[in-house]
């Protein structure tokens, strides 16, 4: 049983006057964020109630400190533990102490986020790790793989892998280009592009090419270098899609002329956002309550619910069969304090090739 009260690290009051001038200067300033005390999550019929034992950290938590989340939302979004309470029409066979690791939207709700003692998720959106991982490692599968997941199989159309190629016994047919491999949701899309079968090119500092190579990328080149893309394009003119890991100006030009046909200045390229938290299949919106009046409000998309469940289902039997691996964890000692940390690591943009991870228990 959960004490009434728990540790949290949520935000404070916000004021958006500040937050505007904070926007404007381009100043990434934490607007009272802190450890603080909130209540202990009341979960639904269809949810499980999760006391966190570990939680990873992403450059969205900054993002929701900075600007997106409202007050007293709770920050953090990936998480691993052990299930505590199970709702009356939970699905999934849980038990109570069963291990469990996934990903909700924090940033968002005064009693939903990672960053906390105790945390509620819907039933089916959540996993089994096999004890043939970490909790630390369990909890990486979060927005980087999620995100990689989405990219590839509900928005540029890679097929979902099947029992040939995930054995690897169809030859690649297809080139998929993956810039900034060896970021988090880079490292995941090499893995799950080539569970479909598909011939990895990717992109990276040469610092991180043995890295990205052990993940299971066939080509890797230097996005610095002035020769890469021309190097790409004649080397493989064939390639159709691109998965953008950083998401910059720069970077998706760079996809959009690796995929345009040759002779063209990116003509018939289609650039489509991936929005992690759709994947939760509810509606939502940023900075309330100007934001759905500004582009900001997204509407429930059950189908990318829908393969967020997928994903999880079949995620522990491709971690059992060696199929997929966790990305290079870095723990941060110090529970909560050690959290404020590595958020700050975050922040300074002091993090390559690694996911940093903090134990809260």
């Amino acid at each position: 049983m959960a004490p009434p009260e728990m540790k949290a690290l949520a935000l404070g009051q916000r004021y958006w006057i500040t937050i505007l001038i904070n926007v404007l200067l381009r100043k990434g300033i934490s607007h009272g964020v802190s450890i603080k005390t909130a209540p202990t999550p009341k979960i639904s019929p269809t949810e499980l109630l999760v006391e966190v034992h570990s939680v990873a950290c992403n450059p969205t938590d900054i993002m929701h400190i900075d600007i997106a989340g409202p007050a007293h939302s709770i920050i953090g979004c990936d998480f691993s533990g052990a299930v505590l309470e199970i709702g009356s029409q939970a699905t999934g066979n849980w038990k109570v102490g069963d291990r469990i690791a996934g990903v909700v939207h924090g940033g968002l709700f005064p009693d939903k986020g990672a960053f906390a003692q105790y945390l509620r998720v819907e039933s089916d959106l959540a996993w089994k790790p096999p004890e043939s991982i970490t909790d630390q490692q369990a909890a990486t599968f979060g927005i980087s793989a999620v995100t990689a997941m989405q990219g590839l199989y509900t928005k540029l159309d890679v097929p979902w892998p099947s029992p040939r190629t995930r054995n690897g016994a169809e030859e690649a047919k297809k080139t998929i280009l993956i810039y900034a491999a060896s970021t988090s949701a880079g490292i995941y899309a090499i893995q799950l592009a080539k569970l479909s079968g598909y011939k990895v090119v990717a992109t990276c500092s040469p610092h991180n090419f043995t890295l990205v190579k052990s993940y299971g990328a066939d080509e890797v080149y230097d996005y610095h270098s002035p020769t890469t893309l021309s190097e790409i394009k004649v080397k493989h003119p064939d390639i159709e899609i691109a998965f953008d890991g950083v998401s910059l100006l720069e970077s998706a030009q760079f996809c959009a002329d690796v995929v345009a046909p040759s002779g063209t200045k990116i003509q018939g390229v289609k650039f489509i956002h991936v929005l992690m938290y759709t994947l939760f299949g509810l509606p939502f919106a940023f900075l309330k309550p100007i934001g759905p009046y500004m582009g900001l409000g997204y509407e429930a998309m059950l189908e990318d619910r829908e393969a967020l469940v997928r994903f999880y289902g079949m995620l522990p039997d491709l971690i059992k069969e060696g199929k997929v691996k966790s990305i290079p964890v870095e723990v941060i000692e110090g529970e909560f304090e050690g959290l404020e940390r590595a958020l700050g690591m975050l922040r300074e943009k002091r993090v390559s090739g690694r996911k940093l991870v903090v134990d809260l228990i």
